[in-house]
């Protein structure tokens, strides 16, 4: 055989061992790209601080390494958008207790400082003691019944009553919500209180006000974390002391509350809301079919994570300390990253690839709303979305698959994808979910959302590297780069299916959420307060009262809708089939409808 023959054969026979190798990288490779994000250095990744600016450099070098052509904002890789970055205290904070013996002042910082949530303005009125602030019908108990507070100072104690004993009342998850401090500032709110005054209570050895922490929206009144020193200055003038209150209602599961003759309190918020920008990681991969790289799939993962800590850390103790988010979601955006670099190295594929590291999800999935707001790519030319979260810690070879049927045949494309890898599937045909895809679904595309399971690390400062599956995390990603191959090289699109919901394949921090009414938040900015739906579910409360995707709901079971806050409190004051008035507002004007709530599934 000839020299050259025999090169010439050898070539070809090299290029198809190239062409059929697996282009994914290593176990390795994915578990030091999950390193470096979750490193000291990244701060957590909070979006808006230097230290995710610094991890979206990183991802920008990583697409420029591989090849993908920038798709961002003037020719570069990063899709910028604001974020609220952090709330501090402004000038002329006050709190002022006066009484027929005189005035006491307190200094905001060691005495009292306001929540993140306070409206910003003044109020001075009578004050109020309302116990532990909770409402709760289905245990018979009430710390408002009675009680006017309508344009009044209250103030609440943390906590429930007989909190330290095990079969206490609200020990139950399905009435935890009633203590949690969301509860007891909007249950004053509703109430009609003008400002709310939170002490911890004597059964607790932590005195100082709570610090300011988070960038969570106004919630419409005046409300502040306050020593117990504050308490006995409003209690006293009235002969009543905060220990034996506690003692009191702890004893007869029997609330205290009472006016405070003679009391009054001055409460004075200003607080400074900083805003920064952060920025989605966007590359493009062209496709290499004339007639169909026009179309895409887009992959992606969120970023950002918590960065020194924020009202979502379920690790309060440890708060201010870093949350590397190796798993939440280093892990996710290390696929996303692999994937890039697979494709890119087998020549891409038919359709067109965007692959995108979201910022903003811990926010509530703002960097994947701004994105479908502002595509490379008309979104109507999306074919699907395939999104990688919390894809590190795989138990027993089991995977999380969401949206299986929110496309015409996906549901078998996922499982012909994991054929011959050891992987057991669980899978979950509703497309929406608490991460990205849903600001897809929401735009009627078909998604796959791929994610391991639940572990004691969420959220906290002990979600490390080092306990990252590697192996784990290699299948996800083989699982994906067949799903995303299928999705990119068929000739047809799949049509988008509404899914009907089967339930989320993560359970919310803190308990379900009350009763089902099926609307699906729409997480841009809303023109108005309220809560924008993206959608309803099919066949829920929600889509038989009317509502339709761009509705905004304003009020909710005769509470005021500012907040996705608001919408969740509403809920939960109800249950299942009782009969709710839903304001909500459509091409500018109000309307009402009426919906019966379902038990939640």
């Amino acid at each position: 055989m000839k020299p050259l023959r025999l090169a010439i054969l050898i070539g070809v026979a090299l290029g198809a061992i190239a062409a059929t190798a697996d282009p994914l990288p290593d176990a390795a490779r994915l578990l030091g790209w999950v390193r470096d994000l979750s490193a000291p250095a990244m701060e957590g990744r909070g979006a808006g601080t230097a230290g995710a600016d610094r991890a979206a450099r990183y991802l920008a070098d990583h697409f420029r390494r591989i090849g993908l052509k920038p798709a961002g904002d003037a020719g570069t890789y990063l899709q910028r958008f604001e974020v609220l970055t952090r709330v501090r205290l402004g000038v002329d904070n006050a709190l002022e207790v006066s009484a027929p013996g005189g005035a006491q002042r307190f200094a905001a910082g060691p005495d009292f400082l306001p929540f993140t949530f306070s409206n910003d303005g003044e109020v001075r009125a009578e004050a109020v003691f309302a116990g532990y602030g909770i409402t709760a019908p289905a245990l018979g108990y009430d710390d408002y019944a009675g009680l006017d507070v309508r344009g009044k100072v209250i103030l609440v104690m943390t906590g429930e009553p007989r909190e330290r004993d095990p079969q206490g009342p609200f020990r139950a998850p399905e009435h935890f919500h009633y203590t949690e401090l969301r509860h007891k500032v909007l249950n004053a709110r509703e109430h009609g209180a003008a400002g709310v005054v939170v002490v911890e209570n004597p059964g607790r050895a932590e005195d100082p006000p709570r610090p300011i922490r988070g960038t969570t929206p106004a919630w419409g009144l005046l409300a502040v974390s306050a020593t117990r020193a504050t308490a006995a200055a409003m209690l006293a003038p009235a002969g009543l002391d905060l220990a034996a209150l506690q003692a009191d209602i702890d004893r007869a599961l029997a609330p205290r509350s009472s006016p405070l003759p003679g009391v009054t309190a001055r409460l004075r918020v200003a607080l400074v809301r900083e805003r920064g920008q952060t920025a989605n990681v966007v590359g493009f991969l062209p496709g290499t079919d004339p007639t169909r790289r026009d179309e895409v799939v887009v992959v992606g993962g969120h970023y950002d994570h918590l960065g020194r800590g924020s009202p979502f850390s379920l690790a309060p103790d440890r708060a201010d300390e870093i949350h590397p988010g190796a798993d939440d979601n280093a892990s996710g955006t290390a696929v996303v990253v692999g994937l890039a670099e697979a494709f890119a190295r087998a020549g891409g594929a038919r359709r067109s690839l965007v692959f995108v590291a979201f910022s903003g999800e811990e926010l509530g999935l703002l960097g994947s709303a701004h994105y479908v707001q502002h595509p490379p790519v008309p979104i109507e030319r999306t074919v699907a979305m395939v999104n990688l979260d919390s894809v590190g810690r795989m138990q027993g070879d089991r995977l999380y698959v969401m949206g299986v049927d929110s496309g015409q045949g996906l549901r078998a494309v996922v499982e012909q994808s994991a054929q011959g890898l050891g992987v057991q599937l669980a899978l979950r045909g509703d497309g929406i979910g608490p991460s990205d895809h849903t600001a897809f679904y929401n735009q009627d595309r078909p998604v796959v959302f791929f994610f391991t399971g639940t572990h004691g690390d969420y959220h906290r400062p002990s979600d490390t590297w080092d306990k990252v599956n590697a192996d784990g995390l290699r299948k996800v990603a083989e699982v994906a780069y067949r799903t995303v191959r299928a999705l990119a090289d068929r000739d047809d699109r799949l049509a988008f299916v509404r899914a009907p919901a089967t339930g989320g394949a993560r359970p919310a921090a803190g308990g379900g959420y009350g009763p089902y009414f099926g609307s699906v938040p729409d997480f841009a900015d809303s023109p108005i307060p309220g809560v924008r739906l993206g959608g309803v579910r099919p066949g829920s409360p929600a889509e038989r009262a009317g509502l339709r995707a761009g509705d905004v709901i304003v009020r909710f079971a005769g509470v005021t809708v500012r907040t996705l806050d608001d919408l969740t409190f509403a809920l939960r004051t109800r249950r299942a089939g009782d009969t709710v008035a839903v304001i909500y507002v459509r091409d500018g004007a109000e309307h009402t409808a009426q919906a019966i709530l379902e038990q939640r599934r």
